[in-house]
């Protein structure tokens, strides 16, 4: 398995995705895990367009989904 290394992550970010992972039962790093899964999984190469999509996790703070929808 390959490893990641996100830096400069905002206090409010690591504390959200911990309460998410416990919610579910798994650790911040699972949680992790299945988010980057969901996301990459839900769009294709084809219908994914980097420079439109939003940050999930921010829009997630200011009261949205949390998840963009590709193509869009």
């Amino acid at each position: 398995m390959a490893r990641i290394t996100i830096r400069n992550l905002d206090d409010w970010v690591i504390q959200r995705l911990r309460e998410r992972g416990a919610a579910r039962g798994v650790s911040m790093e699972q949680e992790v895990r299945d988010i980057f899964a969901a996301a990459v999984s839900a769009c294709n190469h084809k219908g994914w367009n980097p420079g439109k999509e939003k940050t999930s996790l921010a829009d997630e703070n200011q009261g949205g989904s949390g998840l963009q929808s590709c193509g869009s």
